[in-house]
């Protein structure tokens, strides 16, 4: 009985979908993957949700402005992924662009590939840009801070979910030493990923 109540639960969970009249009202700006024409997935693996982790990177890629020029590099991105790195889609769950619009990736409860050993309990988010060379602008922080409450309050991600940089798990400069010394800063940041509780 529990076991056919947990996959009923469970189908719910993973065919949930968003119209655009669903947002709450503190959410950013959400451009679905139809809207900047992405491919769809080959293949997809779902997260139990609320997810309690929240991976940021940086695409190390030019940064765009408007809706026109951070679909197209989303696109651009979506195709290195899958064609050059055989992912099954593209690696992060959400992007957040210049134009401070948030462009969806993988999407809402999907394991990304974005950081190995975190994909299945955590959402990526990765800022367009190289924040390596220059500070990332308060429009997309602020684009990601609203993200960030909006995917709490759709029930995404735990309220007590923490956030930290791609680089405190992995070999990389991700996001970037400019955005990591913002985000360092961010209420839910933990120097402890592995913990749950943020420090």
């Amino acid at each position: 009985m529990w076991n056919i109540r947990f996959l009923v639960i469970s189908l719910l969970f993973y065919n949930k979908s968003y119209a655009e009249s669903d947002w709450p009202k503190t959410c950013p700006e959400i451009v679905t993957k139809d809207k900047w024409q992405g491919l769809p997935s080959i293949a997809v693996d779902y997260v139990i949700i609320p997810v309690t982790k929240v991976v940021i990177h940086h695409t190390v890629t030019p940064e765009c402005s408007t809706q026109e020029t951070c679909s197209s590099m989303v696109k651009s991105i979506q195709n290195f992924h899958m064609e050059s790195l055989e992912f099954p889609d593209i690696g992060y769950n959400f992007l957040v662009g210049g134009d401070g619009r948030i462009y969806e990736g993988a999407g809402w409860h999907k394991v990304g590939a974005h950081t190995r050993g975190y994909n299945k309990n955590s959402l990526g988010l990765a800022f367009i840009g190289n924040f390596a060379v220059k500070r990332p602008s308060n429009i997309i922080l602020n684009a990601a801070k609203k993200f960030l409450e909006c995917a709490v309050t759709i029930g995404e991600l735990s309220d007590d979910y923490i956030v930290f940089g791609a680089r405190q798990v992995s070999q990389t400069a991700s996001p970037g030493i400019y955005l990591y010394n913002d985000l360092i800063q961010w209420p839910h940041f933990s120097r402890y990923p592995n913990t749950t509780k943020s420090a």
